[in-house]
């Protein structure tokens, strides 16, 4: 078997090349021997470099094909076939993956021997990993007791046995994930808490896992999926968190749960006012749609018009105001606001038969603007506002 599964702490080896792929415009090495481990069973692959008559080829991807491990390079140029190459893992990488691998195995053997859930899915991510358990729901007080256990394990620092065997010498419960075809099954056992046939990264006791953090679950096709992070990557998360925290408390002026205290009553009194808001809001729009009388346009015995300029208002007045106005089925608003570019909106009652996105096409070229919307309400931006050529374009369109 290839050196990655006899010692995954073999970050540095030297082997020979023994072939190339060119693919898609990208280029991949085979070796005699290789310590970088191919994506498989949700584990990314590792990353590194091979060094080669003092040239050095990035690896970027590792994967494992019927013809043997391709080595993907960077660039478009692989060493010559027969070259010795040395190998350089990413270590850092390499030990992340053997944390949050490993610390997989633990969580997963905690949730099937204490509450008789399998895990049906792993994947190993950039920031967080997941695992899909079969159970529509996981309780807030099982995920922190399985959080609990999992680090009562980790702290015990017990010792992890890797093992080849042949298919035949192996309990077939052991072998509902392994192909029907592969006669060699490697077998991680965690003493006195887990046996898994794995052929990931894996340290040699479960310490090296440092802590295990549960995040978050969501459902997934019935089951339940775990997003979890394990030793550095927890560092990481509580340092982050304890920053987060602080400037929260930094913001309110308090510490603990009375940050928490005063945020909601925050956030009480910001709905307060929000409402406050939107009662002087309707007030004021109330006030202005009924000032629109006084200029309004009427066509025959039909319709009521309003073309209207607040060169002080924004978009959020014009609208508010235009449906306001609008709440009579007979009447039409042509409203524009600021001092350019103009905010427009043209909106109609219930029983106005012509339609607004009709009058905008219009409308929108003397305007020079553009917008969008429906037959009710339409509104945009306008370069220029004739007004005198908009009220005749408005009246004319109406029959007026």
């Amino acid at each position: 078997m290839p050196g990655i599964y006899d010692d995954p702490y073999i970050f540095q080896f030297r082997s020979n090349v023994i072939g190339s792929i060119k693919e898609n415009g990208k280029m991949g090495v085979l070796l005699e021997n290789t310590i970088f481990y191919p994506e498989g069973g949700g584990q990314p692959s590792d990353r590194g470099t091979m060094v080669s008559a003092r040239r050095c080829y990035e690896v970027v991807h590792v994967e494992q094909r019927p013809e043997g491990i391709v080595h993907w390079l960077a660039g478009t140029s692989v060493p010559e076939n027969g070259a010795s190459v040395l190998m350089s893992i990413d270590a850092d990488r390499r030990q992340d993956h053997m944390q949050q691998h490993h610390g997989q195995h633990i969580i997963s053997a905690i949730f099937e021997q204490k509450y008789g859930w399998d895990t049906v899915g792993f994947h190993l991510g950039e920031e967080t990993s997941t695992i899909d358990l079969t159970t529509d729901k996981i309780p807030l007080h099982v995920l922190q007791e399985v959080e609990e256990e999992a680090n009562r394990v980790v702290m015990e620092n017990l010792p992890v046995k890797i093992e080849t065997y042949d298919r035949e010498q192996l309990n077939p419960a052991l072998l509902k994930k392994v192909p029907p075809d592969q006669e060699k099954v490697r077998l991680v056992t965690i003493s006195g808490i887990d046996e898994n046939a794995c052929c990931g990264t894996h340290p040699r006791a479960t310490g090296e896992v440092g802590p295990v953090k549960l995040l978050k679950t969501e459902k997934v096709r019935g089951n339940t999926r775990l997003h979890f992070i394990c030793g550095l990557r927890t560092i990481r998360w509580i340092r982050q968190t304890a920053e987060t925290l602080r400037s929260i408390e930094d913001a309110v002026g308090a510490v603990g749960s009375e940050a928490i205290t005063r945020i909601n009553n925050r956030e009480a009194e910001l709905k307060k006012l929000q409402k406050e808001r939107k009662e002087l809001l309707t007030f004021k729009y109330r006030h202005l749609a009924d000032q629109l009388k006084e200029q309004a346009l009427f066509i025959g015995d039909t319709y009521l018009i309003s073309v209207q300029h607040f060169p002080d208002g924004d978009m959020e007045l014009i609208r508010g105001v235009a449906a306001i106005w609008c709440e009579q089925p007979q009447r039409v608003a042509v409203l524009t606001a600021g001092t350019g570019p103009f905010d427009v909106v043209m909106a109609r009652g219930a029983e106005v038969a012509p339609a607004m996105n009709q009058l905008a096409a219009q409308v929108w070229p003397i305007l020079k603007g553009k917008g969008g919307g429906s037959a009710d309400l339409v509104q945009g931006k306008a370069q220029e506002l004739p007004a005198e050529q908009l009220n005749s374009l408005v009246k004319d369109f109406f029959g007026g």
